[in-house]
């Protein structure tokens, strides 16, 4: 966060110092493979009191999914190992309900539902994750969008659901949600939402199941700062129960995807402060945060350097610098290992689709941007 904690100073940590790493500078949002977010003190602090005492996880699971399912405006809610679990036991839980039997069967699907309609558009890595659970995907439409008459010849007497994707960048081409539930719900199938790293804004914990969604998983360790292991699962109370009887600690799909009794309690601590927070404050914080760093990059020549705010793809003010690769002859790939192999280290990330890497700030200290600004413009500055 821009607000505080170690500084411009040095990154040094005696725990990674002792294995003989150095943390980077995260200038690349909540992306999973380099931490997530940094959790709330708050949050620390809860985690910290609940490993002092045990309690069972189920109970403990149904009342902070209780709290879930109230801001989130759902019938139900559990806490998942990440929107990752959320994805692989939304699924199951369409396929089985809260049968035993079914439950003990997967990833065998014989006389299971076991379809998932996905839009073509939405198709990528993260949906494989659905399959975990034995499921066949059926995609629909083509790169372009998907019609409703398309939607509408792809159910059988094997769909157990239909998915719909909302992530940074992910195309809304083709159906909306509302009209794909319309469809589904015609059909009484089930709609699943994977809406992991859409938070900000606030309102989107309660937008989907407003527009049909019968089931929808947010992660947990990005905008929320939670433990990064963790996710929401909401939606309507059969469906949450089918997932729970799927979940840890049960011998079932989800056993090894268990969620401890700490992160539980910091998932409900981060989701609260979340909740309370001002995000319009937060976001003039943000972009005042970054302005530094576009400073200095708006005076490279042959790069064009801005900062982006909105509720598709860049949640929190970002500088976006868009580098014109070819003809200025850079090799991202190599911009970005140079920056992670420099010092101070940076990770960035690098956008094919808009030829940019961004500085984004959720995970930056006071001055933080800049630094990652003039590491940027000297790898970008001609010799």
């Amino acid at each position: 966060m821009p607000t505080g904690g170690q500084g411009t100073g040095s990154l040094s940590n005696p725990v990674y110092d002792e294995l003989g790493l150095r943390p980077v500078i995260h200038a690349a949002g909540t992306i999973t493979s380099y931490g997530g977010s940094e959790p709330r003190p708050e949050v620390m602090e809860a985690m910290a009191l609940a490993s002092r005492s045990f309690i069972g996880l189920l109970e403990l699971n149904e009342k902070v999914g209780q709290y879930i399912a109230q801001v989130a405006g759902a019938e139900a809610g559990m806490v998942v190992s990440g929107a990752a679990g959320g994805v692989v036991l939304s699924m199951a839980a369409c396929m089985t309900g809260t049968n035993p039997a079914a439950v003990r069967q997967l990833p065998n699907t014989t006389g299971l539902k076991h379809e998932l309609i996905i839009q073509k558009i939405h198709r990528g890595g993260y949906s494989d994750m659905y399959g975990f659970t034995g499921a066949k995907l059926v995609e629909v439409g083509s790169i372009d969008g998907t019609l409703p008459e398309e939607l509408e010849a792809a159910f059988t007497d094997k769909t157990a659901a239909v998915n719909y994707l909302f992530g940074p960048g992910v195309t809304q081409r083709g159906l909306s949600l509302k009209e794909l539930s319309e469809i589904a719900h015609s059909h009484g199938v089930p709609v699943i939402v994977d809406a992991a790293a859409m938070l900000p804004p606030k309102s989107n914990l309660t937008r989907y199941i407003r527009d049909g969604a019968d089931l929808v998983t947010f992660s947990g360790g990005k905008f929320i700062r939670g433990p990064q292991g963790t996710g929401l699962l909401f939606g309507r109370k059969d469906l949450i129960e089918a997932a729970i009887a799927n979940g840890p600690p049960n011998h079932a799909i989800g056993r090894p995807q268990k969620v401890t009794r700490e992160e539980m309690v910091g998932l409900y601590t981060a989701l609260k402060l979340f909740m309370e927070q001002d995000d319009e404050a937060l976001m003039k914080t943000y972009r005042a945060s970054v302005e530094p760093a576009f400073e200095i990059l708006q005076a490279l020549d042959g790069v064009r350097v801005t900062i982006e705010h909105d509720p598709q793809k860049y949640h929190v003010p970002t500088v976006v610098v868009r580098l014109n690769s070819e003809k200025n002859e850079i090799d991202p790939a190599k911009l970005l290992k140079n920056l992670l192999d420099g010092d101070p280290r940076v990770f960035m990330t690098y956008d094919r689709g808009v030829d940019a890497v961004s500085i984004n700030p959720i995970n930056l200290k006071d001055g933080q941007a800049a630094i990652v600004a003039r590491r940027l413009a000297e790898l970008l500055s001609p010799n």
